[in-house]
């Protein structure tokens, strides 16, 4: 049996479907496994144990001709069935040239509703439901198979580090096991999930203060956020606070595994932490909690008590995240770190 998992982007989502993976490969351990993927994200997915084939699209080049020619050349591959977990037209279209036999959400439980024409089975689920519950409730809709939420909270690792990663990482920057590592991811690609720098450095005053022989590595993506990162250490007042270099993806799983505890907010990196059964907590501002991160023991999120009726329509231009005591985050920090 062939399948293929259509989820493009955004890297925060695509760590959200890769759940789904270990799933599938626990009822049919036998299948051809298949994911297409925005090339952006490529390298999160790269040599994957339990996919057979990564498939990168050049969609932010716009390169239609070349991506059309790809998918019908691989739709010789004769795919059983595709599952598009992403729920937008372009996931959609591109499913049905892959195959015929294509599993989403119907009109209802999708921001673009029109997508769902393109399926031929369709499931429903409210759009408001958890992440992890919606991805891992359409593949057990594909499989008839059921799910149990104990089979979140004892999965095992969605991403596994190179070896010689984490080794050459752990040299780099110096990584004592026997202290804590706190990794801090400052950045988002939308304006309003970014906590306020000046927060951001009173929490690691105070983090540095309670654990003296800590280290805080500051995480950023793009100039923006390196400067952003730049400003929190310069209103810190230790030396445990350090800026690391730009990590690309293979790096930002291995440190994510070598780090105690992952602060950050509603963003990919972050959410890698749940992904790689690390412990962190995630900040929400006017994006939904409940829908966005899956809380377990280890995983934690604070947020900034907005009600969110519809996950469909969120207000960019609402930045309550800056007010959010910075003095919960580190209660919550040192809960965890303990």
């Amino acid at each position: 049996m062939k399948i293929a998992i259509v989820k493009l982007s955004a890297l925060g989502d695509i760590i959200h479907s890769s759940i789904v993976l270990q799933f599938i490969r626990k009822i049919r351990p036998d299948i051809e496994l298949d994911w297409f993927v925005d090339a952006r994200f490529f390298h999160i997915l790269q040599d994957h144990p339990l996919i057979d084939k990564v498939y990168a699209l050049p969609l932010k080049d716009r390169k239609i001709l070349k991506i059309l020619k790809m998918l019908f050349r691989l739709r010789k591959k004769k795919y059983d069935l595709v599952i598009d977990l992403q729920g937008l037209l372009k996931s959609a279209i591109l499913s049905r040239i892959l195959s015929p036999n294509v599993f989403g959400y119907d009109k209802d439980s999708i921001k673009e509703s029109i997508a769902a024409n393109f399926y031929n089975q369709k499931f429903f689920i409210s759009y408001n439901e958890n992440i992890i519950i919606r991805n891992l409730a359409l593949v057990s809709f594909v499989f008839n198979e059921s799910f149990e939420l104990d089979d979140i909270l004892h999965k095992k690792d969605c991403f596994s580090p190179k070896i010689e990663l984490k080794e050459k990482l752990k040299e780099e920057f110096r990584l004592d096991e026997n202290e804590k590592n706190i990794l801090i991811h400052v950045g988002s690609s939308i304006e309003n999930k970014i906590y306020p720098k000046e927060r951001f450095a009173l929490l690691c005053n105070m983090l540095t203060l309670r654990f003296e022989k800590a280290k805080i590595f500051l995480c950023w993506g793009n100039a923006k956020e390196r400067e952003f990162a730049q400003d929190i250490i310069a209103h810190t007042n230790s030396a445990q606070v350090r800026l690391l270099r730009k990590l690309h993806l293979q790096e930002l799983i291995a440190m994510t595994k070598l780090s105690d505890l992952i602060i950050g907010n509603d963003s990919g990196p972050t959410h890698l932490a749940f992904a790689m059964n690390k412990p962190s907590i995630t900040i929400f501002g006017a994006t939904p909690s409940q829908r966005n991160a899956y809380q377990t023991p280890i995983n934690k999120v604070i947020d900034s008590g907005k009600k969110i009726t519809d996950a469909r329509h969120i207000d960019k231009s609402d930045f309550c995240i800056k007010y959010i005591d910075e003095e919960k985050i580190f209660e919550l920090a040192v809960e965890l770190l303990q």
